[in-house]
């Protein structure tokens, strides 16, 4: 497993975690990373704007813990929009890295012109990354984007391109465009042709749930690293599966017991540093992306669904433990 170097920041591992937006908290942040095998994880994107106005909720969501490191603080903007002056915040206040998102496809981002819109102006996209890059003094900055608008304007090898020339120390491709939002199959073609197009690192992203589709998407696309997302919601333990297996190891197996155990940290952990309403609002949604991995355990889900404190969901949880026999062996 060849190691990633972005900038002068030298990575464990090349499994990244995506930043998503309200999933990519500190909590889940740190779940992940005890789990093991993150090699980079990513705040949720931020709004320049907010973040230079100093908004707390904002502000919060990009608040550095000694055990989430390295991190990658990823803001949002326009061209018009302070992300220069949001990101010298952020390296003042212990980034590792900064990211700017130029890849989200949602109407929230776009409407804004910022996101996957910026690919659309590559020319001033590129003089406003130099002006981030800049303003970060030093810290390296990437950038995340899509192949392009839609699939006959597949424009990120050129924007990529424009991004290195501008001091852009690495880039992470989505393989869609912006227009399939999460529809189809990621395109490693596409992702490839990013890679032939630059000499920073390429981190390439879409479709990998597994051990063997990351490996596929480095055989395919020769990239230097991956990054996970949506599949992470339901497998917060798939990074340190991915690590195994691209240094020819077994993963580790985890049994029902084991994955509602992961389940109950990040209860503990949602406590911990959001507080009980965050902890209900997390755990009552994202149930049923657990439960995917748990078998039949339909009761198990409607008692952690309809719980209305805490307590009762970390009740529920334990009250199935014990079920099957406790396993955490190699596969």
């Amino acid at each position: 497993m060849a190691l990633v170097h972005i900038g002068t920041v030298n990575l464990k591992t090349p499994v990244f975690l995506a930043p998503m937006a309200g999933i990519a908290d500190l909590p889940f942040r740190l779940l992940c990373r005890e789990l093991g095998g993150v090699g980079l994880a990513c705040s949720e994107l931020l709004n320049s704007r907010a973040i230079v106005r100093g908004v707390p909720a904002v502000c919060e969501k990009a608040r550095l813990h000694p055990d989430d490191k390295p991190l990658s603080v990823q803001v949002y903007g326009n061209v018009e929009d302070p992300l220069p002056r949001a990101a010298a915040w952020a390296v003042e206040n212990g980034a590792t890295i900064i990211d700017i998102n130029m890849g989200c496809p949602v109407d929230k981002v776009c409407k804004k012109n910022g996101g996957s819109l910026l690919m659309k102006t590559p020319g001033r996209t590129a003089t406003l990354a130099q002006q981030i890059v800049n303003a970060s003094d030093g810290t390296p900055v990437t950038a995340k984007v899509r192949l392009g608008w839609e699939k006959d304007t597949l424009t990120a090898p050129d924007l990529a391109k424009r991004l290195e020339d501008s001091g852009i120390a690495a880039i992470t491709v989505h393989g869609r465009t912006t227009k399939q939002m999460f529809s189809g199959k990621a395109n490693l073609d596409g992702i490839a042709k990013v890679v032939e197009a630059v000499s920073i690192p390429v981190i390439g992203n879409g479709d990998i749930n597994s051990g063997e589709s990351a490996q596929t998407m480095f055989e395919h696309t020769n990239c230097d690293g991956i990054m996970v997302g949506r599949h992470s919601m339901k497998e917060p333990w798939i990074f340190d599966a991915i690590a195994r297996h691209l240094n020819g190891e077994q993963p580790i197996y985890l049994d029902r017991n084991a994955k509602i155990k992961v389940i109950l940290r990040h209860l503990e952990l949602i406590l911990e540093y959001r507080g009980e309403r965050s902890a209900l609002h997390c755990i009552t949604n994202r149930i049923a992306l657990y439960g995917r991995t748990l078998g039949h355990i339909k009761p198990l889900k409607e008692r952690v669904r309809l719980a209305k404190s805490a307590d009762e969901i970390r009740e529920a949880l334990e009250a199935w433990l014990g079920t099957v026999p406790s396993k955490i062996l190699h596969a």
